[in-house]
């Protein structure tokens, strides 16, 4: 009788992977309750089309949404640009760190191909707008009653973190049930994917708060940037000193 090893994972029946026609619901539950139906659909390669472009759209949904909340810190041009900002900033971190993906998960020993790989990003970038849909209703209640950009942008970047990271966890499972046990790698990419979206909210700001420019332009370290609004000590802009007092140093997150 044929036992899997302790090393190998069960096989996953063929009935249990999700259907390529299956509904944007459906898939939405899936990625939540039933990663394994995700992952088995992933690895039959039916229609792998089909499904990307659900799983897109459950991003652009969950961000849109999250965006939208920031936005509403301070209301204004920032109901557009935050969620546009937020959507960019995701979609640009993805496709420069997909690359370093498929070479990290590559050092694996795994048998996914590219397409499946990157499929499977999308549906870690989808779970992660899932996650960070969780968070809005939350978040939206901070954001109308508090007035300190501050504290607001401290539970942002905690619920962002905190949604990257498990997001980001379908790709660890992906590898498991690839018959892969080496995750090193991966993790790292983890731990790269989740700075490279962090300095391009940093890059893109402001997101929280209002500013008379939709970009600073300025360039700064994520870390020092955190550190300057915490202490208050923001850096002006270039010409500040030609603009002084007309707001144009004001920033934000």
């Amino acid at each position: 009788m044929n036992t899997p090893t302790p090393n190998t994972p069960p096989p996953i029946p063929k009935d249990e992977a999700i259907a390529p026609d299956a509904p944007v619901m459906t898939v939405f539950e899936n990625l939540l309750k039933s990663p394994g139906a995700m992952i088995a659909g992933v690895r039959e390669g039916k229609r792998l089309g089909s499904l990307a472009g659900k799983l897109i759209a459950l991003t652009l949904i969950g961000l849109i949404i999250f965006g939208i909340t920031l936005g509403s810190f301070s209301f204004g041009d920032q109901l557009w640009a935050a969620p546009l900002k937020t959507v960019l900033g995701l979609a640009f971190s993805a496709l420069i760190c997909l690359p370093s993906l498929y070479i990290f998960s590559a050092l694996t020993g795994t048998s996914l191909r590219l397409p499946e790989i990157a499929l499977g990003l999308a549906a870690a970038l989808a779970l992660t707008a899932a996650l960070l849909l969780g968070f809005t209703p939350v978040l939206w209640v901070f954001s109308q009653s508090t007035s300190s950009a501050q504290f607001f942008g401290f539970l942002v970047i905690l619920g962002w973190v905190i949604s990257v990271c498990f997001g980001t966890g379908f790709l660890l499972k992906m590898l498991t049930h690839s018959g892969t046990t080496e995750k090193g790698p991966v993790r790292i990419w983890i731990g790269i994917f989740l700075l490279v979206t962090l300095q391009m909210s940093t890059t893109l700001r402001p997101l929280i708060g209002t500013s008379d420019q939709l970009f600073t332009g300025e360039k700064q370290f994520f870390l020092e940037h955190w550190s300057n609004e915490m202490s208050g000590n923001r850096r002006s802009q270039p010409d500040a000193e030609d603009n002084e007092g007309d707001g144009s140093n004001q920033q934000t997150k």
